[in-house]
């Protein structure tokens, strides 16, 4: 560890001046340096009676601090960011507005974040329970720069998303525009930041000075609210197999916007009223990029231009419509040819 030169210099002028070891650690214990840093402080220092304090080799490690610092904030930030994002995203669909244009199709999106709090989570764990093991045998450690700026820069952050949050939470209240989605949504946003200002300066103080409640804050809240919210996301959003039938679905919809595409542009129809059946197929435009489920699409003709293609899906309340219509679990389009 990197020992202040304060101490260093105390030390040496001490050993120059014929004080022992033992009285310059005496010496030393009243004040507020750690143990860590008394004993570090002496050991960088021999006496030669001949010559007087001799300096011994320090090795540095702040390079490795850095890293181990920035990998563990830069963890509780994704584990923050994700858990906010998750939680905004539900909010969304369990609290509906009128007029609102999102609808659980939207949910898919929300799996990155998924993915990034089972990945970020438990590393975030690790690390922050690895950093109060090494914090209780080298309490010096809180003092590090890398770590002091960090918490700083997050504590400013946090602080200024919170005062921001209040600031546009009295404007749509003072604008007529307050509605139970974005006072939930605020609420949200000012938890976070809470939980952030409380785990960093939680972070700030000696071990001695933290009572077992906050260490117990910092440790599982953070993680706590991201399982939580994780699990919520689980139950709304749906795991692998709800995803499989998206993306069953997704295909589907590609397959059938491309023969709509062929058909409205079929040179089979072009100047001439649409057959009574048809075979989508035979008018697609880009064959190799159909799918499998392309020969599922179904024709039917509603007048001498207009037509309408249909397939089943298996998902129909996590599809977008559009400029389609869905009949149970039949999506279709409806089209005119030119």
């Amino acid at each position: 560890m990197q020992i202040p030169a304060s101490l260093s210099e105390f030390v040496r002028d001490a050993l120059n001046k014929g004080f022992s070891k033992d009285d310059i650690r005496t010496s030393l214990s009243p004040s507020d340096w750690t143990a860590i840093e008394i004993d570090t402080a002496l050991k960088s220092w021999s006496y030669v009676e001949t010559i007087g304090a001799v300096p011994q080799p320090q090795r540095s490690t702040s390079a490795w601090d850095a890293v181990f610092y920035a990998l563990l904030f830069a963890a509780f930030g994704m584990v923050i960011g994700n858990t906010l994002i998750l939680l905004l995203g539900l909010i969304t669909l369990w609290i509906p507005e009128v007029g609102d244009s999102f609808s659980r199709s939207g949910l898919r999106s929300l799996r990155w974040s998924m993915a990034a709090l089972i990945i970020f989570t438990p590393v975030f764990l690790w690390l922050h329970l690895k950093d109060e093991r090494d914090s209780c045998a080298n309490p010096a450690s809180k003092y590090s720069s890398v770590r002091r700026w960090l918490t700083a820069i997050a504590i400013f952050a946090a602080a200024m998303t919170l005062l921001c949050d209040a600031i546009y939470l009295i404007y749509r209240f003072l604008d007529g525009d307050l509605t139970a989605r974005f006072i939930a949504k605020s609420c949200a946003v000012a938890l976070l930041s809470l939980v952030v200002i409380q785990y960093f300066y939680q972070g700030r103080q000696l071990q001695e000075n933290i009572s077992r409640l906050d260490s117990l804050f910092a440790t599982w809240i953070p993680s706590g609210l991201a399982t939580l919210v994780l699990a919520l996301s689980f139950w709304t959003v749906g795991g692998p197999m709800q995803g499989q039938l998206e993306r069953r679905d997704q295909l589907r919809i590609s397959d059938i916007n491309q023969l709509q595409k062929g058909i409205t542009f079929c040179k089979a129809t072009r100047n001439k009223d649409l057959p009574e059946e048809l075979d989508p197929m035979s008018c697609a435009r880009s064959p190799h990029l159909l799918t499998g489920y392309a020969s599922q699409v179904t024709y039917k003709k509603l007048s001498a231009k207009q037509f309408q293609l249909c397939i089943e899906v298996e998902a129909p309340e996590r599809l977008r419509t559009y400029n389609a219509e869905l009949k149970g679990n039949l999506y279709c389009i409806t089209d005119k040819i030119r």
